[in-house]
């Protein structure tokens, strides 16, 4: 028997782990969850990632997508990872 993690039970949720992020894209409030990695936007279909993500276990901890059965983690860490190499690879270029 598998248990879930208690941190990523929306029972234990509080109202500080539900908010709204305004999509970049049209405007259109998008409502995460803490356990969202990314979501469609209602207005123009754009698919955001949880700007609060970083925050929780979901980016660190190696059990995450099996544990809340999203492949979407792997997908977030990765483009993290990206971005990372890319702002290190600009940091070091001279003007």
């Amino acid at each position: 028997m598998t248990k879930k993690c208690p941190g990523m039970d929306p029972a234990n949720f509080k109202p500080e782990d539900i908010f709204t992020a305004a999509c970049p894209r049209c405007g259109t409030d998008v409502e995460f969850w803490k356990d969202d990695v990314r979501l469609a936007c209602p207005g123009c279909k754009t698919m955001l990632y949880n700007p609060r993500l970083g925050n929780t276990c979901l980016a660190w901890c190696k059990q995450a997508a099996r544990c809340i059965g999203n492949s979407d983690i792997d997908e977030w860490k990765k483009s993290k990872a990206a971005s990372c190499d890319n702002a290190s690879a600009k940091g070091g270029r001279k003007p």
